[in-house]
């Protein structure tokens, strides 16, 4: 994917690439990498489309630039996260707070006060971004339909990142409009149909969805469950690339996790999850010029890469 490649005939004026970022807590670190990967081989975004964590990785991007300051600076963020403790990693209590209708919400302003420091504040609206599109998913529980942030040019960026990122325990569900939005992720973990939307000619997929953890021989009702949102999730991903796919828009799907599993909320793997995000994503790169040098994009197969971290 080379900066003067021309596809299907379309220039690099013609052509809108989309970074779709997934949802998935701390394993975002995984996607600071690879985005900086990304940055040095020279792959810049046109839109920027993203959910949950993703949401906040991508309206960081579109709101400092995509440029080598900014990624530093949202990698020096990652690093940092761990330290601030910005979410906290007992689930367990927070869950059972929320059932007993006293939850704990703190974490919630902690993430809004650190989303105010670093420039996305309330005043902040989507047409203030003048460099790339910016799209951030949630979903109205009331309809199970997706609300696109971003759409409406009005829009508050901050309110944007909070209604994609509501997820109990940690964040409440937002309410607007007549609406009761919660995290994108519940049913766009990986975003791909609203690139698609929003006019994507080519989609490249950083995502950080890791089966692992549901285990083939747990039993118990927390693994049941994790089972039942991974298969959902896995099934909303394989639809929406079929029809990226079936528009004749190449979706590049990178996967990126590394030889163990990270829990969504741990920080303190940031540095490591940050590396094996850039390793994965140049070794893409390099398998992408090696095998099609400047001819036309076409669908790559990323297992030899990926299987690298998971041996």
């Amino acid at each position: 994917m080379p900066a003067h490649r021309k596809w299907k005939g379309k220039t690099m004026e013609e052509r809108r690439l989309a970074f779709v970022v997934s949802g998935g807590g701390a394993r975002g670190a995984f996607q600071a990498g690879a985005l900086r990967a990304l940055f040095e081989n020279n792959i810049h975004p046109e839109i920027l489309v993203g959910t949950s964590i993703g949401a906040m990785n991508a309206a960081f991007l579109a709101v400092h630039g995509f440029n080598s300051s900014s990624i530093d600076l949202l990698i020096r963020t990652w690093l940092d996260s761990a330290k601030k403790e910005i979410l906290p990693t007992n689930i367990n209590w927070l869950a059972l707070r929320t059932i007993l209708k006293t939850p704990d919400f703190r974490c919630y302003k902690k993430v809004q006060t650190f989303l105010e420091s670093n420039g996305i504040g309330p005043d902040l609206r989507f047409r203030d971004i003048r460099e790339v599109q910016l799209y951030l998913v949630a979903v109205d529980l009331y309809t199970g339909q997706l609300v696109l942030y971003g759409q409406d040019p009005n829009q508050s960026v901050l309110e944007g990142v909070l209604a994609s990122s509501a997820l109990p325990p940690f964040f409440p569900l937002f309410e607007r409009d007549g609406k009761l939005l919660m995290d994108g992720g519940m049913v766009s973990n990986l975003p791909v149909e609203a690139a698609v939307s929003e006019g994507a000619t080519e989609i490249l997929a950083l995502d950080v969805t890791d089966l692992r953890k549901a285990a083939k021989g747990a039993t118990n009702l927390k693994a049941y469950l994790r089972k039942l949102v991974n298969a959902s999730e896995q099934r909303h991903i394989a639809l929406e690339i079929a029809l990226a796919r079936e528009k004749g828009i190449p979706v590049h799907h990178i996967p990126l996790h590394g030889p163990d599993s990270v829990s969504v909320a741990d920080f303190g793997a940031a540095k490591a999850s940050i590396q094996i995000g850039y390793d994965i994503t140049n070794q893409w790169v390099e398998q992408w010029n090696a095998t099609y040098g400047n001819h036309q994009p076409i669908e790559v197969q990323l297992d030899q890469a990926v299987s690298l971290w998971s041996r």
